[in-house]
C-alpha cells in the first residue's frame, strides 16, 4: 500500500487572527484514521518530510 501525506497549518488564534506557527504532517493513507507523523517550524521542512514519509517502505 502506498504511503500519502497532507500538509496541513498549524495556528494560533488571539484577537480574531489566526497566524500560521507550523506545520504538521498528516498520514492520510487510510482515509478513517488520519494520523499526524510530524511537526515543523517550515513549510518547507514540512513538504521534505512529507516525501520522506511517502517514500518510506515500512
Amino acid at each position: 500500500m502506498s504511503k500519502q501525506a497532507r500538509i496541513d497549518p498549524i495556528y494560533e488564534v488571539s484577537d480574531l487572527k489566526e497566524k500560521i506557527v507550523g506545520w504538521s504532517v498528516v498520514d492520510v493513507s487510510q482515509p478513517d484514521n488520519e494520523v499526524v507523523v510530524s511537526e515543523h517550524t517550515t513549510n518547507k521542512e514540512a513538504i521534505q518530510a512529507a516525501e520522506a514519509f511517502e517514500q518510506r517502505e515500512d
